[in-house]
């Protein structure tokens, strides 16, 4: 597994290899985040060959602007 990331206000779209990922959330944060992973993992179990990725922003009804995305990829072979 490989995680990637953004500076924060930097007009650079240099995609950035992180060595660490710390996620501050509330618990009913934290079970929409892992109902969205659960729905990842259902979804891109279908695709049999090639990438797949689905945003936290698309998913989530709830999601604004000033909010961080989380976008999953994953490959099947």
């Amino acid at each position: 597994m490989n995680i990637y990331g953004y500076e924060k206000d930097n007009e650079n779209d240099k995609l950035l290899e992180l060595q660490d990922v710390t996620v501050k959330c509330d618990m009913t944060e934290l079970n929409k985040l892992i109902e969205f992973l659960l729905y990842v993992k259902e979804s891109h179990s279908k695709i049999e060959v090639g990438l797949c990725h689905s945003h936290f922003r698309d998913w989530n009804n709830e999601w604004h602007s000033g909010m961080a995305d989380i976008i999953v990829v994953t490959e099947s072979k």
